[in-house]
């Protein structure tokens, strides 16, 4: 447990209202009359637990950070305030979510059951509209469930300063000016236990205090350092139990003292929202047609081709224009019986494009400038949603592919598809940002993708295909996404002819 951290009160009400008993019996008045140290400058921190993510759209796996797991496993109900954080803990945490889950036990997640624990665990804080409370003036900064408390105005209480919050739980933020021996909490610790208290314990510098009342319980965590002390309590209904475990332990990682407080300050604190929980597959937000199903036994099923190119960037950027003129003779309709998407053309007779565009099919029919032509499925990976298709007529434009440590964030990037089925229509945008879903590499463009979009292309500022636009997310803006076109490169060039499945 860090040693400069309090934690957010979610329990109790004003000075002049009703504390629990054994807080009042704390007070401030109390606390200052330990013995005091000369004040130093506490180590800056930055606020904890609070899954600092700056994007809205699908979590990149290879971004999660065991920090992030463990308050995943916090607000999700499996660690809780008496378990601790050590790496025992953790492990069998991860393994209780992953039998909830009916998911084989393993030593480490997953990419993609990371990323759904990360996220099941910020639309729980979401559900308690977890924020930061933070009073730059005095010097910290604390979590709240702004969705179930009310925050009132600080008030001065002698040597130091309340912060109240007031809901359907209830949480309060006492901070005592100048230094204080940790020793001498010990004392305050012995008058404050009670016989029916569910946890309790005495830290190196403080305590933690969880007490039991008719139909409540509270958290009372007190913490010295050179600074003062922060005494904060937490009190929440038995009626959400599993909430209540989750706000505990989360108030116990989410506070942070970043300097000596200064008693001459004026108050100013102030509430801190944070990015809501990123969309995913997993919502049903995403028009992101499944592909389902098996392969055909004579077709190959690594979704890949030796017969693409792999280009670098080089040179300057095109006009919009010119773009479209370089590259869209490569892009073709694909019907698939009622299905309609894109596919685009890498070699003088290989395509690429998503397996939820062809279904369950084996032939499918190319359409451009109102001329037809048939393609085969020579290899299909349907959880990647990766199809190649290939002609025996000589197509007549194709492109290269870039690799995909060669594409930058922040490079503009043009979708052209078939959008509600119409023919070579274009839009423009940027790489947002470059992601991993399921082991395959994703590309997040502003460009817009919609419904008819699958299989068509995102090309970069000289025409060369960068991905297979896949999906979008319906309830958010510029959240696109492309499957990378080198997925498709066959890294062992061994034809697929020579791994096709089957006898």
């Amino acid at each position: 447990m860090p040693a400069l951290f309090a934690c957010p009160l979610l329990g109790r009400a004003l000075l002049g209202r009703a504390l629990p008993g054994r807080v009042r019996a704390l007070g401030l008045a109390a606390i200052g009359g330990l013995a005091l140290l000369a004040p130093t400058v506490a180590v800056a921190q930055s606020t904890p637990g609070v899954f600092a993510y700056k994007w809205n759209a699908a979590i990149p796996a290879d971004m999660i950070t065991p920090a992030d797991i463990l308050q995943a496993l916090i607000w999700t109900g499996h660690i809780g305030v008496p378990d601790g954080v050590g790496e025992a803990t953790i492990r069998k945490a991860t393994r209780a979510w992953q039998a909830a889950k009916r998911r084989t036990a393993t030593d480490g997640l997953p990419n993609d059951q990371a990323v759904e624990l990360v996220s099941e665990g910020l639309k729980r804080r979401d559900e308690a509209g977890w924020a930061i409370l933070r009073d730059d003036a005095v010097g910290f900064a604390v979590g709240i469930p702004t969705k179930l408390a009310k925050l009132a105005p600080p008030q001065a209480d002698g040597p130091g300063m309340w912060y109240h919050a007031d809901g359907t739980v209830t949480q309060s933020i006492g901070v005592r000016y100048g230094g204080a021996s940790c020793k001498a909490l010990e004392g305050i610790y012995a008058t404050l236990v009670r016989k029916g208290d569910s946890y309790r314990t005495l830290l190196t510098d403080g305590f933690v205090i969880i007490g039991v009342s008719a139909g409540s319980q509270s958290l009372t965590r007190a913490i010295c350092h050179a600074g003062g002390i922060i005494v904060t309590v937490t009190t929440a209904s038995d009626d959400r139990p599993e909430l209540q475990r989750a706000l505990f332990a989360a108030t116990m990682a989410g506070t942070t003292v970043y300097r000596t407080f200064n008693p001459s300050a004026r108050p100013r604190p102030r509430i801190e929202e944070l990015p809501p929980a990123p969309m995913d597959t997993a919502d049903g937000h995403v028009t992101r047609p499944a592909s389902t199903g098996t392969a055909p036994a004579n077709v190959d099923t690594a979704g890949m081709t030796d017969r693409l190119k792999l280009v670098r960037r080089n040179g300057g950027d095109l006009r919009a224009e010119e773009i479209f003129e370089k590259a869209a003779g490569a892009v073709y309709m694909v019907k698939a019986d009622k299905s309609i998407g894109s596919a685009v053309a890498v070699s003088e007779s290989d395509l690429l494009t998503n397996c939820h565009v062809v279904g369950d099919k084996t032939e499918v029919t190319l359409v451009r400038d109102r001329k037809e032509l048939k393609a085969k499925v020579v290899s299909m990976n349907i959880n990647a949603d990766r199809c190649v298709l290939r002609v025996e007529a000589k197509l007549p434009k194709w492109v290269g592919v870039r690799p995909y440590n060669d594409i930058k964030v922040g490079e503009r990037a043009l979708t052209i598809g078939t959008p509600q089925g119409l023919e070579l229509t274009v839009a423009e945008g940027i790489v947002s940002s470059k992601r991993s879903q399921n082991d395959s590499k994703l590309i997040q463009t502003s460009a817009p993708i919609s419904q008819g979009s699958s299989g068509g292309g995102l090309f970069d500022a000289q025409g060369e295909l960068l991905g297979i636009t896949t999906f979008y997310f319906k309830a958010g803006q510029n959240l696109n996404f492309a499957v990378a076109a080198e997925e498709f490169s066959r890294p062992d060039g061994q034809p697929d002819e020579a791994k096709a499945a089957g006898p």
